[in-house]
């Protein structure tokens, strides 16, 4: 028995302007200059950023928007000596309020701000990039150590997609014109972290002349207690630091518009890939950066 055969076919009317749409993203993903134009712009520096009035901009170089990188030779010397990375949890003490008006109201509406669980998943991302990476430079501890460099993560800007919003933008894109896709920037949500790296250091060694004198019975100088040299203690002091901030990638249609934190964890993966990736880079190579359009629809 012949199974019968449908044939579905797009009206004409529908099916130019999404080959419209097609276009014009594969138009836009190419142009890097344009790619730079759509890329979300840096945000204020929180005072989890140490020296922020000398943060340089690296977003050619290392693809991240802010870096910050210790003049003193010492901190960075001693960092290099070092093979093994702790991951510390992240920490929301500087995340700022939703700023975005449709953000605002998808919250109004009972959209949940799921800060905690995307601090959770960039912790997560971070650690997962060592692990998988084929030739990493560190080796993840679970605790500080003297001989073990710190990662610190802030989760500074967390604004989530309109999901409600792109809803009405798809059907814009298809029923009216593809140009109704650039209308997503008011549906858009963006991330923002900062990130610091610490090596521990000697303290500096006391002054002897701080060392109490016992007074002796009778005759002759004080006499210094005798006493077992203790170890230095360490202090961590910061060597690198970057922060970045991005919003949700332009799309001809992708589930991530349809999810509060869809684009947000895409972001945290491809930043955590491009961190490990430049912790082992030769000094000097470029760690690109992310494209601002996908094709993707996952």
């Amino acid at each position: 028995m012949r199974c019968p055969h449908f044939a579905f076919r797009l009206p004409l009317h529908l099916l130019l302007p999404l080959a419209l749409c097609l276009g014009l993203v594969l138009l836009l993903s190419a142009c890097s200059s344009t790619n730079r134009l759509l890329k979300a712009r840096p945000v204020t520096l929180t005072s989890f950023f140490e020296h922020p009035q000398l943060a340089q901009d690296a977003r050619k170089q290392l693809g991240f928007q802010k870096v910050w990188t210790t003049p003193d030779r010492a901190v960075l010397a001693a960092s290099l000596t070092k093979r093994r990375l702790y991951i510390a949890p992240v920490t929301l003490a500087y995340l700022r309020p939703v700023d975005k008006a449709l953000a605002t109201q998808e919250i109004a509406w009972g959209l949940q701000r799921q800060e905690r669980d995307i601090a959770i998943r960039l912790h997560q991302e971070f650690t997962a990039a060592f692990q998988r990476s084929p030739r990493p430079l560190y080796q993840l501890a679970c605790q500080p150590g003297p001989d073990t460099v710190i990662l610190q993560l802030a989760l500074t800007e967390l604004n989530p997609t309109s999901p409600k919003g792109n809803a009405v933008m798809t059907m814009m894109k298809i029923a009216v014109s593809p140009v109704a896709a650039l209308g997503g920037f008011f549906t858009k949500g963006n991330i923002a972290i900062e990130g610091k790296m610490l090596v521990p250091m000697p303290m500096p060694a006391a002054s002897s002349s701080s060392v109490p004198a016992i007074p002796t019975k009778g005759r002759g100088k004080p006499a210094v207690k005798p006493t077992s040299k203790p170890s230095s203690p360490l202090q961590h002091r910061p060597y690198f630091q970057f922060a970045d901030n991005e919003a949700d990638k332009l799309t001809l249609v992708s589930a991530r518009d349809y999810q509060p934190y869809g684009h947000a964890v895409h972001t945290i993966r491809e930043w955590a890939v491009h961190f490990e990736e430049m912790t082992r880079a030769p000094r000097g190579t470029k760690v690109g950066d992310s494209s601002a359009v996908t094709l993707r629809v996952y």
